[in-house]
This record gives structure tokens, C-alpha cells and sequence, in this order.
């Protein structure tokens, strides 16, 4: 029989103390749980002044020598176009999607219509 140290006999622990344990529910400690998971990640973003923890897909910026000595060769005025440009196709992208919405609304509005007068005619009928 091998002694146990007094730090070892604290932790041993009865079945019925580890199926309690179990039954807990792990949402019950809302009180001292953090609200954000903190994300462990290999890599660091530059937001601000700050280093964040960021995770990525992996999606790599063109960085060539070409395209660097085509952009190094631009002037402002072909900057600003560019931006312009950029800002312009975003918004027409947006007001594009908008504007589905909108149609997809109004269809299953009028769907959802003609059914309840289909269904408002079938019921005069046989009453």
C-alpha cells in the first residue's frame, strides 16, 4: 500500500463528487465567464497603435515588382481616379443588392397575397 502526501489526498475525489461535476452546467457561471474568447492565433495585425490577434485565409496582396513599379508610377490624379473608381463599384454593388432585396420582398409579398385570396375564395365557396 503506497502512502499518500496530504496534497495527492485532496485531490482524490469519490465518483459521486466527478458525476456532480459533470452534471453541471457549464452556462451556470455567467457571472465570472468573460463575454469574448480570446483567440490564440500565430499571427499579428497592426490596427491602430495596436498589435491584435487576427486569423487569415491567407489571401495574399499582389506584390510583384511589376505592379509595385506600375503604382510607383501613377500619378495622384490616377490615385484619386483609382479610389474613386474602387468607392464607386463598392457603392453600385451595395445599391445593386438593395435593390434584390427590394424585388425579392415585394415577390413574396405578392405570392403570400394571391394565396390568401386563393385561399379566402376557396373557403366563400364552400361555405
Amino acid at each position: 500500500m503506497a502512502l499518500l502526501s496530504s496534497s495527492d489526498a485532496a485531490n482524490l475525489r469519490t465518483p459521486m463528487e466527478e458525476e456532480e461535476d459533470e452534471e453541471k452546467d457549464p452556462e451556470s457561471d455567467n457571472l465570472h465567464r468573460p463575454l469574448l474568447k480570446r483567440v490564440r492565433t500565430s499571427q499579428l495585425a497592426l490596427i491602430g497603435a495596436k498589435l491584435s490577434p487576427i486569423e487569415s485565409l491567407d489571401y495574399e496582396i499582389n506584390e510583384n515588382d511589376l505592379f509595385k513599379h506600375d503604382w510607383r508610377s501613377r500619378s495622384r490624379v490616377e490615385v484619386l481616379q483609382y479610389i474613386i473608381m474602387k468607392w464607386t463599384f463598392a457603392f453600385l454593388v451595395g445599391l445593386l443588392t438593395g435593390l434584390v432585396a427590394v424585388f425579392i420582398n415585394f415577390a413574396v409579398e405578392n405570392i403570400a397575397g394571391r394565396k390568401l385570396l386563393a385561399v379566402s375564395h376557396m373557403v366563400d365557396q364552400k361555405s
